[in-house]
């Protein structure tokens, strides 16, 4: 019958380290053959296994950009607080020092009256009527100015309130909260609508994967339903027949994170020049990421793919092979 399972039939499993050792040669054999045998059921199957890590190991990607943007923005929050023309540089570093020691503020930037008078002359160095304007009146209209950076978004109505304080209350003209809340309820909502929709199609591959896997050992058994029932006469044990099939589900599992890993690494370390555009050169850290726990990552993956197809094995396996 060709070189099929029952040419080579299995020595008797006992304690003898040869006879295991020849078994488990034999188990590995059989299973290239089916692997081979049926090739492009098997390159189909690993087809949809690499298109299920992919969406996943992409979706973890865009997860560590989504998380990168959020505090990025979070540390370009601030508030400023504008005081009235004439206040004091004594009055302002008392300010500044209460301030700094609320403990939801990470740090404070004094403007004085005479920068905040040439910051506004740089900004509008193009308009000249502005200028004009400006020169009409003949003083610094500006006061002195605290620009806040918070530990968190959550910390900046503590701090708005804090700012109440009857000390400076009376001294503060106005306070502009450069509020980035949208943009970062933007992102989360983004985010979580690429996770959803990445979680998705993970399930959908992984489901056409497990059909596949569960269809290729069908149709294996089918195809060697007779060499089966001449091993199973010559003595093979019901281990010995169904441990082939289990070993090729892992050897799909293994294939397919390979091919995965050899793909994730070049496209990370080429997209991630690309997103650090927009954080003003701040790396991301992708590539250095993938590789610090690129074994945990694919290795995980490899250990629940090989679980699941060995679980879609045993199940074909419990349904149409009868040993």
């Amino acid at each position: 019958m060709g070189d099929g399972l029952w040419q080579v039939y299995p020595a008797p499993m006992t304690g003898n380290p040869t006879s295991v050792l020849i078994s488990f040669f034999r188990i590995i054999t059989f299973a290239l053959q089916n692997f081979w045998r049926n090739i492009w059921l098997s390159i189909i199957t690993i087809s949809m296994l690499v298109l299920t890590l992919l969406s996943v190991n992409v979706l973890l990607m865009l997860n560590l950009v989504g998380e990168k943007a959020i505090d990025y923005v979070e540390d370009r929050i601030e508030v400023s607080v504008y005081f009235n023309a004439g206040v004091t540089d004594e009055k302002i570093s008392s300010a500044a020092a209460y301030v700094r020691g609320l403990a939801q503020v990470r740090d404070v930037q004094i403007i004085t009256a005479d920068e905040a008078l040439e910051r506004f002359r740089t900004r509008h160095a193009a308009d000249d009527a502005i200028l004009s304007s400006l020169e009409e009146i003949g003083k610094n209209p500006f006061g002195p100015t605290l620009v806040i950076k918070a530990q968190s978004v959550e910390a900046f109505p503590l701090i708005l309130d804090g700012l109440e304080n009857p000390q400076f209350r009376d001294d503060i003209r106005d306070k502009d909260f450069s509020s980035y809340e949208e943009i970062i309820s933007r992102i989360r909502d983004t985010t979580d609508r690429v996770r959803w929709f990445g979680v998705g199609l993970s399930i959908t591959f992984l489901l056409i994967a497990v059909l596949i896997v569960f269809n290729t050992v069908r149709i294996a058994i089918f195809i060697h339903r007779e060499e089966i029932g001449i091993m199973k006469l010559v003595g093979a044990s019901n281990w010995f027949i169904r441990a082939p099939f289990l070993l090729e589900s892992i050897l799909y599992s293994a294939i397919a994170v390979g091919i995965v890993a050899a793909i994730m690494f070049p496209v990370v370390a080429v997209l991630e020049p690309r997103f650090n555009l927009y954080f003003d050169g701040t790396t991301t850290d992708l590539v250095k990421y993938f590789a610090d726990n690129g074994l945990v990552i694919f290795g995980t993956q490899f250990a629940i793919l090989a679980f699941i197809n060995m679980l879609s094995t045993g199940l074909a396996m419990r349904k149409y092979l009868r040993v």
